[in-house]
């Protein structure tokens, strides 16, 4: 009886914020120490599970920078990260498509099955999502000697234009997005686009909302 006395003030507490958020989009990024954890990740996904459940409609965005270097160092391929950001050579592009649109994209699509969520997993290519263009070399300078370099930081792409139409679509018949960190540009390149970077431009996206 106690539990149910709990629970009900629990309710009580939560039904105005209930009231007020649903029907919104939420963005919401998940780290590659979320994804890394099993048990964190199923956590986590119990509670985006509840916001859907009460009609607050939830994308998520996600990389997996420290996966990718596990890989890299897996396979033998030297990685360079500079002021955060990965040089991304032909090699590394290869293994971010697979750890990033495959691996990690899957192991939150099962988390969030697992709480009877109906999820579709994406990358940013999926739909025209992110269009993107190649970042142009950048003056760098050593922090330590002051000398400056110019860094070619490879297939990284700079986000020019997120259009939602499919998520919308997604997410107005009830679907969770689940998007990987990968862009393209009208030509079909692709590019490892930051995580955090392509946040901002999907949160302010104009969702439709129901």
């Amino acid at each position: 009886m106690n539990q149910l006395v709990n629970n009900l003030d629990l309710l009580r507490e939560a039904l105005p914020y209930i009231q007020r958020f649903k029907g919104k989009t939420f963005v919401v990024k998940f780290s590659g120490k979320v994804t890394e954890d099993h048990e964190r990740l199923i956590s986590l996904c119990e509670e985006l599970a509840l916001l859907h459940q009460v009609g607050i409609r939830v994308c998520v965005i996600h990389g997996g920078g420290k996966q990718l270097s596990e890989l890299a160092r897996k396979m033998g391929v030297e990685q360079t990260i500079i002021e955060g950001r990965r040089v991304t050579d032909d090699d590394t592009l290869e293994m971010a498509k697979m750890i990033f649109a495959g691996k990690i994209n899957t192991d939150i699509l099962a988390a969030l099955r697992h709480r009877g969520i109906h999820a579709v997993g994406l990358s940013g290519i999926d739909g025209n999502i992110v269009h993107a263009k190649r970042r142009p070399p950048k003056e760098v300078v050593d922090r330590k000697t002051g000398e400056s370099t110019e860094v070619d930081f490879g297939h990284v792409g700079d986000i020019i234009e997120i259009d939602s139409s499919l998520l919308t679509v997604l997410l107005d018949h009830g679907y969770l997005p689940v998007i990987s960190s990968l862009g393209a540009d009208a030509e079909g390149k692709v590019f490892n686009i930051n995580a955090d970077g392509s946040l901002t431009p999907v949160a302010g996206s104009p969702f439709r909302p129901r």
